[in-house]
């Protein structure tokens, strides 16, 4: 498990320059309307920056309202051209209600989606329950997205307009497995087990989502590694008082994160590029499709998920297109 992290960390330095913006410069396409989760802080933020200085429209579904409002203002004065193209809604992906408050919310509307960015996530708490009782991880990385997916179906579904899913996954996938004995980990919590899993499931729902796209519908999915990334997502693993000898390991450790600003490229690249254009059921790294792990690609464990998922959240069916 952690050979798997450390090896990740090893690969930093070979990162490609390219950052966000540099991304959305080759972006393809305005006007059109982009939803991320977790929009607040960390990639998040810097995808919406960079997709709002290309006059996309950015929809910021986060959990907090004052912290949402916060970046909201914060995306405004870094971008000024994005003045009515920023709106907020509240989104709690640890309550199935608000999923579904949300996606009727955005139903009802009348408002259009063209790409959606399943970037919230968490990493490694001590053991925490969603508001329906499921392991944090599995319930707001995997079954939240999940809901949300399947729930704005029906506008992800429209042949007559393109759209994409986009789901921020991890090299912590390596170090996964789907465990149906004990998805919620009721038996036994291991942090980084329970991580690796719901990043796995991330991937696994991508894979089985893109087979399951009607063939009338436009509609792409794909899933991607952003990064080892200095962000919010490490809350729970950095004391907020180090102790005196921690300080330079953190320092240490410091060197060998990307910026999030540069761990938003492949979010962007996904979410925008032409070359990415009708391309689905993929895994990136560094805007380039790569391999998963061997056993992501197993076509019954990710049904099997799929059909759990859907009885865990009551999930809609997906559209099949107008």
């Amino acid at each position: 498990m952690h050979s798997a992290i450390r090896g990740a960390a090893s690969g930093v330095g070979a990162r490609r320059a390219s950052t966000s913006r540099n991304v959305a410069a080759r972006a393809s396409g305005t006007g059109k309307t982009v939803i991320i989760t977790g929009a607040n802080t960390g990639i998040g933020y810097e995808s919406a920056k960079a997709l709002v200085s290309k006059d996309y429209d950015i929809v910021m579904a986060c959990r907090d309202p004052t912290r949402m409002e916060s970046a909201k203002a914060r995306l405004g004065n870094e971008v000024p051209s994005a003045a009515g193209k920023i709106s907020t809604e509240l989104l709690d992906l640890a309550s199935l209600e608000s999923v579904r408050d949300f996606t009727k919310r955005y139903l009802d509307s009348g408002r259009q989606i063209d790409v959606l960015l399943n970037n919230a996530g968490v990493m490694a708490p001590p053991l925490m329950r969603t508001k329906d009782g499921f392991e944090l991880q599995i319930g707001v990385n995997h079954l939240g997205h999940f809901l949300l997916t399947t729930g704005l179906s029906p506008l992800l579904m429209d042949p007559a307009r393109p759209s994409r899913v986009v789901t921020v996954s991890s090299t912590a996938h390596l170090f996964g497995r789907i465990n149906f004995d004990d998805l919620n980990s009721e038996i036994k919590y291991q942090e980084w087990v329970a991580y690796g899993q719901s990043k796995l499931a991330n991937i696994y729902f991508t894979y089985e989502l893109a087979r399951r796209l009607p063939n009338s519908s436009a509609c792409t999915a794909n899933t991607l590694h952003p990064g080892v990334i200095n962000t919010e997502l490490a809350r729970y693993l950095l004391p907020e008082d180090p102790a005196w000898w921690q300080r330079p390991l953190m320092e240490v450790m410091k060197k060998f994160t990307l910026t999030p600003e540069q761990g938003a490229q492949t979010s962007i690249y996904l979410c925008s590029s032409p070359a990415v254009e009708g391309v689905s059921g993929k895994y990136y790294d560094k805007c380039e499709p790569v391999s998963s792990s061997p056993i992501s690609y197993d076509v019954d464990v990710a049904k099997r998920l799929w059909d759990v998922s859907m009885e865990l959240t009551a999930a809609p069916e997906l559209a099949k297109g107008v």
